[in-house]
């Protein structure tokens, strides 16, 4: 018995709710029956909301699978189709209809209509061909009723384009999470309590926190999530953060994935729920964070209440390796240890304090000379120009923008639309490309202002965050806040800590290379036994410090805050030569003198 197999085909999702997949299955089931066919559901060839008029359900759907599956062996070359119609198959342009028809019939598949019973297969079309005449037609009437839809959906679509933005209309009842529609439909209002998520996204992302740590606070405070979700994620907050419909910019021309095909942007379309200067502060914020190496590895997850304001600047000055954030039960702060020391790899196992180095970086910054360490003699000049530049770029536009108006009078006057139409679009294209680069040139005046801020007010900010550490007024939370904003605030300062909370000591590593060295140089065992012995090997907490490495290349040691002169606290290695110095100086060491 031959085997059929029925291709049930609709163009949009919404058709499944309807008649369309009942209707199609039950005529497919009945021919069978009445023809001695067997039905063979086990192949699923189903194409449900896909376009025959794009040609999708061939290129990428199960109608191109079905022709794999014949060449592959699944389907015999003497098996049925059953289609409620040829326009279920292509809607295309008749060459590429027919292209399609001839490329199953060829392969041996009796193509079956269930709407006039017409069957084609290639054994017929050679003796009678009329049915082919029959075929043609059909697929000439399918493919120009999808054109003339085509056409007209896209029109009604252009001319709502040009009164969404002419007019401001209303395009439909979507609308981001935090509008909603007005009770007349003309317009779209905020939504209070769902604003005010959006406005903390953005307070949390200004104070430094990163999207993964954006989202597990607003999970801790049980903040309501966007739309339905079960839990805040951090591919949501990246959403929100970048959405310019949150300072009233619609983005117009989606694909059906959400990706925008176009940039045409529609201003102060929506009410503008975050202010452009925070907008842009916030993106030229996260555009730098991505950009500095030290980010990349150093995890934004929040670490307890004892958040590390020095992640990604903090180093271990012994080995130069990351340090770790360890907590101790009943102490309200934490400690950094070498990575090192903790994975029992060597190094001095001894912890710097989180809040003393806190403090002390507090009184080293008060010491800084910030313009020296931030100065760029050049910014004042690069602000000036880029501004410049966005104020052309403004001007350009305005001037388009007034030329794109004047076109559209005049095509509703009756002027030679044709010509008009062609200027227009081209005046669309400009002016959309304007407004793109004024958005980046927004962005890009925001940062160097930031950058270029006043350098005492930079340091009034810094030390009013860090006094705020220690004030017993600001609570657990709004602490875990203040050490983001810090972490922001210290990467414009330093580039890199060296800490060494044991003081000037010779790490085990730097006795067995001085052991090896004196060894390799002839020394006899008695000596390098009293070399070693005359080392500093036991870590000392009061005599802690930490080497600031500041941009532009500077670097300053601090010793319980206090900010040491060049040369005033010696490096490891120096303190290691002058020590051994002192051995030889005082007899206890002997070098090797070569003959």
């Amino acid at each position: 018995m031959p085997v059929a197999y029925s291709y049930i085909r609709f163009s949009t999702p919404d058709q499944i709710k309807g008649d369309s997949l009942r209707r199609q299955l039950e005529a497919s089931q009945r021919y069978a029956a009445e023809h001695n066919l067997t039905l063979d559901e086990s192949l699923n060839i189903r194409d449900l909301g896909v376009s025959a008029f794009s040609g999708m359900n061939y290129e990428r759907g199960a109608l191109g699978q079905f022709i794999v599956a014949i060449d592959n062996g699944r389907v015999a070359p003497d098996s049925y189709l059953l289609v409620e119609s040829l326009d279920r198959l292509s809607r295309l342009p008749v060459p590429d209809a027919l292209a399609i028809f001839q490329a199953i019939i060829s392969r041996g598949i009796t193509i079956v209509t269930m709407t006039d019973l017409a069957i084609y297969s290639q054994d017929r079309l050679k003796n009678d061909w009329t049915p082919l005449l029959i075929a043609l037609v059909s697929m000439s009437r399918a493919h120009e009723e999808s054109a003339v839809k085509s056409r007209r959906v896209k029109a009604a679509w252009e001319a709502k384009k040009e009164r969404v933005k002419s007019n401001k209309e209303v395009m439909s009842g979507r609308c981001p999470w935090w509008l909603k529609q007005a009770d007349d439909n003309s317009r779209y209002v905020i939504n209070e309590e769902k604003a005010e998520v959006v406005r903390l996204i953005f307070a949390l992302a200004k104070d430094g926190l990163g999207n993964t740590s954006i989202a597990k606070y607003l999970n801790a405070k049980q903040v309501p999530t966007a739309q339905h979700a079960q839990y805040w994620q951090n591919s949501t907050v990246n959403f929100n953060l970048r959405n310019i419909a949150t300072i009233g910019v619609l983005q117009m021309d989606q694909d059906n994935n959400g990706k925008t095909t176009t940039n045409t942007f529609v201003e102060d379309y929506y009410p503008a729920i975050i202010d452009k200067e925070l907008f842009y502060e916030v993106q030229a914020l996260r555009t730098a964070r991505r950009r500095t190496p030290d980010t990349q590895s150093n995890g934004a997850g929040r670490k307890g209440l004892c958040y590390n304001m020095f992640q990604g600047t903090a180093r271990c000055g012994y080995c130069g390796g990351p340090v770790h954030i360890r907590r101790k039960p009943g102490v309200n702060t934490g400690f950094l240890y070498c990575a090192k020391s903790l994975q029992g790899g060597g190094c001095i196992g001894v912890s710097y304090n989180l809040r003393q180095l806190e403090s002390e970086f507090l009184s080293f910054t008060s010491e800084l000379d910030i313009a020296l360490v931030l100065g760029d003699t050049s910014a004042p000049d690069n602000l000036s120009a880029k501004k410049s530049e966005l104020n052309a770029c403004s001007g350009r536009l305005t001037e388009l923008e007034f030329k794109l108006g004047n076109l559209l009078a005049a095509m509703e006057m009756g002027s030679d639309v044709m010509a008009l139409v062609s200027r227009l679009r081209d005046l669309e294209g400009q002016v959309n490309d304007l407004k793109k680069l004024r958005l980046s040139l927004q962005s890009e005046v925001q940062s160097m202002s930031n950058v270029g801020s006043n350098d005492q007010v930079f340091v009034e900010n810094l030390t009013e965050l860090l006094q705020q550490l220690v004030s017993k007024d600001s609570d657990l939370d709004e602490k875990y806040r203040i050490r983001f904003r810090l972490l922001t605030e210290v990467k414009k300062v330093v580039r890199r800590l060296d800490l060494f909370p044991g003081g000037g000591v010779s790490t085990p590593e730097q006795l067995a290379k001085d052991l090896a060295d004196m060894r390799a140089a002839g020394y006899d065992e008695d000596r390098v036994a009293a070399h070693i012995d005359s080392m500093r090997t036991k870590p000392d907490r009061d005599a802690r410090f930490f080497v600031a490495h500041l941009h532009n290349g500077i670097t300053r040691t601090v010793f319980n805050g206090k900010m040491l002169e060049r040369g005033q606290y010696p490096s490891i290695t120096a303190l290691l030569h002058r020590v051994k110095n002192e051995a030889i100086a005082d007899g206890r060491l002997v070098p090797k003198v070569s003959i």
